[in-house]
């Protein structure tokens, strides 16, 4: 009986440490770049569509993982494969669907508050000559930390709704997500 109530008293403990950790965790703060501040020196955000467009996002936000709150904007650029551009106009952000931390830059050699990771965020893409806007998938992945997934890439992808375009290939430029607690 005496071994029995030590078990439950140790697994208690345990609990009582480890909820702390894990709510801090589940219920982060971040804020994110994509291609604005100093990571304008890592180049355009550019990410390529299969017949060789491309899209290029510059903006930032701010989310919580738990409740997924989140905030943010920006402007948008659409260009041929000339290199033309036929579109130009701003995101917004509506919706965090998820995020997944690949852990701080402290291994990089970074602040550890600047955080890798992959996030998935619905946007409405506003063009600035057409009367239509078009609801999107932004892909944002950050590679620092040291729980990078093999073939993550470092950029954006986006996935426009209801146009058989999809910019589904990272091409260049730097993201970024710092956290804030």
């Amino acid at each position: 009986m005496k071994f029995v109530v030590n078990k439950i008293l140790i697994l208690f403990l345990m609990i009582c440490l480890l909820v702390p950790f894990i709510t801090a965790r589940e219920n982060s703060k971040y804020d994110f770049m994509i291609g604005t501040g100093f990571l304008r020196d890592f180049g355009n955000v550019i990410s390529t569509a299969k017949n060789g467009d491309t899209i290029e996002l510059v903006g930032e936000g701010s989310f919580n993982t738990k409740p997924k709150n989140i905030t943010g904007s920006g402007t948008v650029i659409h260009k041929n494969s000339n290199g033309e551009i036929i579109g130009t106009g701003k995101w917004i952000v509506t919706k965090l669907i998820t995020f997944q931390s690949y852990g701080n830059g402290g291994s990089q050699g970074l602040p550890d508050n600047f955080e890798g990771g992959r996030a998935l965020i619905k946007v409405i893409i506003d063009p600035d000559n057409v009367g239509q806007s078009f609801e999107s998938t932004l892909m944002v992945t950050c590679l620092l930390g040291d729980k990078i997934p093999p073939k993550a890439s470092e950029g954006i992808r986006l996935a426009i709704r209801d146009i058989p375009i999809n910019f589904n290939q990272e091409k260049s430029g730097a993201t970024l997500f710092i956290r804030k607690d």
